[in-house]
């Protein structure tokens, strides 16, 4: 009988063994990633059912440029021992005594060891600004690291909504209508400013503008652009480290027609890395593009027709008031 327990309880021991093998609970990273790219002339087309896109800035990664990361947290399973039922039994004439003694069983508890991971955290800047041109329905942008992230959307009614977390949710209207030299274009532009210093916000869209709006906020670290819930098309993603001036915003809703090429301080399409989930495509934005024969104008073409058009408006309002002379 007791070589028959012997296999049995090395047995028992290990399948136990194999179980209790510690378990390292880990992140899981996004599906595809790309290395810092030139994007220029393309565009990422995403799907409202789970597409998403996390750009940021080469050399650096979506999860490290975080400010604070999440816990880290090692457990171990439980360990149990347990022997068989061991059986002793005495045979005597007509008389038979069995002794039993039950499963003897040591189990301790889960042993976790908990850290927080090191937060590192990096001076404030002057603000923030960011730009980017959408063809979309709906428009969705979370701007990290920080422990109080930015989120830019856009209403049903067409207006933009930011939200800081910390502080109450601001709605900015761009019906104002401020520079006349900006034509009418497929994409939509809109550039977000934070100014840290004077503690306010601002949206631009095309060639209108929104009211300036106070924000309590600060804005440090690697950006980390996070594109999410969107259907439709997205490109030209520009980050700078402080609030644009006026003339920058318009430079970059004419395409660099004002005062030169622009170029994002911090995060620029010219050069950005991006990892995506979901239903996403990267394709060229010829789709979008004006139509052979037709280029794009220049601010100088655009301002030598503005003149020709106020010479033929002048010489017609001549001739009326010649004839208006002639009649009398």
């Amino acid at each position: 009988m007791k070589q028959l327990y012997v296999p049995i309880a090395l047995a028992v021991m290990s399948a136990l063994v194999i179980t209790a093998t510690p378990t390292r609970r880990t992140t899981r990273m996004p599906t595809t990633g790309a290395p810092g790219r030139n994007l220029n002339g393309k565009m990422f087309t995403l799907s409202g059912n789970g597409g998403k896109i996390l750009f940021y800035p080469p050399g650096t990664s979506p999860i490290s440029s975080y400010t604070t990361r999440p816990y880290s947290t090692t457990s171990r399973p439980y360990s149990t021992t347990s022997r068989p039922y061991k059986t002793t039994t005495t045979t005597r004439p007509y008389k038979t005594t069995t002794t039993t003694r039950p499963y003897k069983t040591t189990t301790r508890p889960y042993s976790t060891t908990t850290r927080p991971y090191p937060t590192t955290t990096a001076p404030s800047t002057p603000g923030v600004s960011v730009c980017l041109r959408y063809l979309t329905d709906t428009l969705k942008l979370t701007l990290s690291p920080s422990t109080n992230p930015l989120q830019l959307r856009v209403s049903a009614a067409g207006s933009y909504i930011l939200d800081s977390y910390r502080y109450k949710r601001l709605f900015f209207q761009t019906d104002i209508w401020f520079w006349s030299n900006i034509r009418r274009d497929i994409w939509t532009r809109v550039c977000l400013t934070v100014d840290n210093t004077k503690k306010v916000a601002q949206v631009f869209s095309g060639s209108n503008i929104s009211i300036r709006k106070l924000l309590q906020y600060d804005w440090s670290g690697v950006p980390v652009i996070d594109i999410a819930d969107v259907e439709g098309q997205v490109t030209d993603l520009q980050v700078w480290d402080y609030p644009l001036q006026k003339i920058e915003v318009l430079n970059y809703m004419t395409r660099g027609d004002v005062s030169g090429p622009y170029h994002g301080s911090v995060l620029s399409w010219s050069d950005i890395s991006y990892s995506t989930s979901g239903n996403t495509l990267l394709e060229e934005d010829d789709a979008y593009r004006s139509p052979p024969g037709q280029p794009m104008r220049s601010s100088s073409g655009r301002k030598r027709c503005r003149q020709k058009g106020e010479k033929k408006s002048r010489e017609f309002l001549n001739v009326v008031e010649r004839n208006r002379e002639q009649l009398k």
